[in-house]
């Protein structure tokens, strides 16, 4: 059977048209593939690490000694303080040689002295090797100082005797000067003991006479650790 012509022009135009497409679509090139979304990393936290205490470095500890004595006048004098450290503990007494004494313990640490007494009794210092530095209250006065490190004889001083059923305390401070100044309490027990001035203490003996009583003192000494 023949074909007719129009037949052919539009069988041939539907080829051409469908190799066309094809050409077209393997001529367009592939969308790239979408990238991996990287990960977002978690917020930090809003709370800032607060650091730790610095702690003493080795250089400073090594001129914070274990064992010591100090002795010296307030600034502006009217009072002396002594203090005796003796592995990790402290003794103090604050005087004035007459109504204003007191006597403290407490820690040394770190080149850093915390102590209390009685009525509200207070002390707080830095120490090293050679000096002591701080302040101290006593029967509501407050008294700075630098107390050099001082050796025997100088130092400080403590008797307690029980005379006639009352209790005698007496604290004596000498300083590296020789002079000293003490006070004493002739009913220590009390809740609220008076002081006068101490008598004179003879450190070659280690005694004052308190009238017709000889008072014993014992030395607080943080190298030897007497009194503590």
């Amino acid at each position: 059977m023949k074909i007719k012509t129009p037949y052919i022009t539009l069988l041939t135009g539907a080829v051409l048209g469908a190799v066309l497409l094809v050409a077209s679509m393997l001529a367009t090139p592939k969308a790239p593939a979408s990238p991996i979304a990287a990960a977002t990393p978690a917020p930090a936290s809003s709370a800032t690490a607060q650091p730790s205490p610095a702690s003493p470095t080795p250089a400073a500890l090594a001129n914070v000694p274990a064992r010591a004595n100090y002795a010296g006048e307030v600034n502006g004098g009217g009072a002396s303080v002594a203090i005796s450290i003796h592995r990790g503990q402290a003794i103090a007494y604050v005087c004035n040689g007459s109504v204003i004494e007191a006597w403290l313990k407490g820690t040394a640490a770190n080149g850093h002295l915390t102590m209390t007494g009685r009525g509200h009794a207070r002390l707080s210092a830095t120490y090293r090797t050679k000096r002591a530095v701080g302040h101290v209250i006593a029967h509501g006065v407050r008294y700075t100082f630098s107390a050099p490190a001082v050796h025997k004889p100088s130092g400080l001083y403590r008797s307690i005797a029980v005379v006639r059923g009352a209790k005698i305390k007496a604290g004596w401070i000498v300083l590296p000067d020789g002079s000293q100044v003490g006070s004493l309490e002739a009913s220590a027990d009390a809740a609220a003991p008076s002081a006068t001035p101490a008598p004179m203490l003879d450190v070659t003996t280690g005694t004052a006479q308190d009238g017709n009583t000889v008072l014993v003192a014992t030395p607080i000494s943080g190298v030897t650790g007497s009194g503590f």
